[in-house]
């Protein structure tokens, strides 16, 4: 498949103080073959008049559309359906992509077994504390290439942020479930390519950037729902799946007799068990100031070696982040447990 058509479809919704960025990226593409479809998500600010203006002085790559179904999967379904593409490529309202992403991400299609494309996602700013902490904590990619085969939870699965299917393959597995919502759609698109016979790549060098939360209670939303969406993963496609996280350890038991995930290896799991320990034998808080300041140096040495510049003060703010983000997690698996009826910690 040589210099595909490619259609790039882009939901919005009440994007209008990213969508200008992410529609500047995706006019500065060097790939001669694409077009681009804006579906409005009946948004309520400005975000339609800034897609009907951009398409309208770009009317031979950018079409806008509506979608007034609630929800991201309705939206980008509406999207495919009008794509006239060989490959379809989505990416958010809030990403902005490197002028070579649709160059990078159609190479695998060159071989018939890939069925769909990842690229990495960085972060777009680094002027905050929050920027910082979700550019180390956030929809991190892997450092390498790798190709991908079966769906397992912790590995497998990508975020629509960045992700390339064929159109004949999402058209055949029925395009993105609209029961499904939002922070598990993707990833279970991802299972039903595997459960198709087909294969992922993941591609470190196509590169999207996205303009992460920068509020308290986004980062909250967003890591909540993430945890509600692991147990929905887990009821619909792993029934005999058993994944075990401890500090520095991870197995995955693949023919269990019944679905879970226990993740023990979390920072506010393992401050809980240090809590509880205190009230049992009280010289055992001590040992929450020595793990807040391994934290501390953890994290000093990960923003080091990512260049974010973070000041001391700031490392302190990522160390309350770390816990205050995977306290929304836990939070969230333990609601999707009781309503989805798994085991998921």
């Amino acid at each position: 498949m040589k210099n595909p058509k490619v259609s790039v479809v882009v939901p919005i919704y009440n994007a209008g103080e990213t969508l200008a960025l992410c529609l500047e990226g995706l006019s500065g593409l060097r790939y001669d073959n694409y077009e681009v479809f804006l579906v409005d998500n009946s948004s309520t600010d400005n975000s339609l008049d800034i897609a009907k203006r951009y398409s309208s002085q770009n009317p031979d790559k950018f079409k806008c559309i509506t979608e007034n179904h609630q929800g991201p999967s309705y939206a980008r379904n509406t999207g495919a359906k009008k794509a006239t593409g060989e490959i379809l490529a989505f990416t958010d309202a809030d990403c902005i992509p490197d002028a070579d992403w649709l160059n990078t991400i159609v190479q695998p299609f060159e071989k018939d077994e890939i069925g769909a494309v990842a690229g990495r996602v960085t972060g777009f700013e680094l002027t905050t504390t929050l920027d910082k902490f979700h550019c180390l904590f956030t929809l991190r990619g892997f450092p390498n290439s790798q190709t991908h085969s079966e769906f397992l939870l912790v590995r497998g699965g990508f975020p629509t942020a960045n992700l390339a299917v064929r159109k004949g393959l999402f058209d055949a597995i029925g395009g993105f479930d609209i029961t499904m919502k939002i922070y598990s759609e993707d990833y279970d698109l991802c299972a039903r390519i595997y459960q198709a016979k087909f294969k992922i790549r993941y591609i470190a060098n196509a590169l999207v950037s996205h303009r992460h939360r920068n509020t308290y209670t986004g980062t909250w939303k967003q890591s909540f729902g993430f945890g509600r969406g692991h147990t929905v993963l887990l009821k619909r496609h792993l029934p005999n799946l058993i994944i075990l996280d401890l500090p520095r350890w991870q197995h995955i038991f693949t023919e269990a007799p019944f679905r879970g995930w226990i993740d023990l290896a979390g920072a506010d799991k393992k401050l809980f068990f240090i809590l509880v320990a205190g009230f049992l034998w009280t010289p055992c808080f001590f040992l929450m100031m020595v793990y807040l300041g391994l934290l501390y140096v953890d994290l000093n040495s990960r923003q080091e070696k990512e260049c974010l510049g973070a000041s001391y003060p700031e490392v302190v703010q990522l160390v309350f982040l770390l816990l205050y983000k995977s306290t929304a997690l836990t939070s969230g698996r333990l609601y999707g447990a009781l309503k989805n009826k798994v085991l998921c910690i």
